[in-house]
C-alpha cells in the first residue's frame, strides 16, 4: 500500500487535532526540542491536521534488538508508539496534562530498514480518554500495529507545569 494510501485510511477514522497550524508547529518544535527525542534519534511532523507522523530517519547499533540480527529492538519499537499514540490522544485535550495509560503493540514483521515511521491518531473522543492507533512502516513495508488510551491526569498541584 503506497504511503499516501496508509495515511489516508488512517485519517479516515481520525479525530482532527483541535490545535491550528501554528499551535500543532509549536507543539512539534517542543518535542523536537526534548532530550529523549533527540537520544533516540526520532523526529515528530505535526503538519497533518488529524495525524501524528514520528519518524527515525536512520538505525543504529543503539536500535537493534539483542539476538545477532539487523532487526530494530522491540523496546524502541514500542518507545515510537508510545510517543506517537501518546502526543496523539494528549493533543486532544488542549491545556490539559494527559499520558498514555494503555499501550498494545502487534509485531507482524521485523523492521530492518529506515526509515521506520509510524504513522497515529486519535480515533474516538471522550471528556477524559482518548482512543488511538497507529501503524509502523519500515522502508515503505507495514511491519507493526498499536493500540492506546490516553487519558486525562487529575488537577495539577500548584507550581507544576505543564503545556
Amino acid at each position: 500500500m503506497a504511503e499516501g494510501s496508509m495515511m489516508d485510511a488512517l485519517r479516515l477514522r481520525a479525530q482532527p487535532i483541535p490545535l491550528e497550524a501554528a499551535e500543532r508547529a509549536r507543539w512539534q518544535d517542543r518535542m523536537n526540542a526534548l532530550p529523549a527525542m533527540a537520544l533516540m534519534g526520532g523526529r515528530l511532523d505535526l503538519g497533518d491536521p488529524s495525524i501524528v507522523r514520528l519518524t527515525l530517519a536512520s538505525v543504529g547499533a543503539q536500535h537493534l534488538g539483542g539476538l545477532g540480527t539487523r532487526a530494530v529492538n522491540g523496546a524502541v519499537i514500542a518507545a515510537l508508539f508510545d510517543a506517537a499514540l501518546g502526543i496523539a490522544g494528549t493533543l486532544q485535550f488542549p491545556g490539559q496534562r494527559a499520558g498514555t495509560v494503555e499501550l498494545s503493540i502487534k509485531l507482524m514483521r521485523p523492521a530492518f530498514e529506515a526509515p521506520l515511521e509510524v504513522l497515529g491518531a486519535a480515533v474516538k473522543r471522550t471528556q477524559h480518554l482518548a482512543f488511538t492507533e497507529a501503524e509502523l512502516h519500515s522502508d515503505g513495508r507495514l511491519c507493526a500495529t498499536a493500540t492506546g488510551i490516553v487519558a486525562v491526569a487529575s488537577t495539577p498541584k500548584d507550581g507544576d507545569d505543564y503545556w
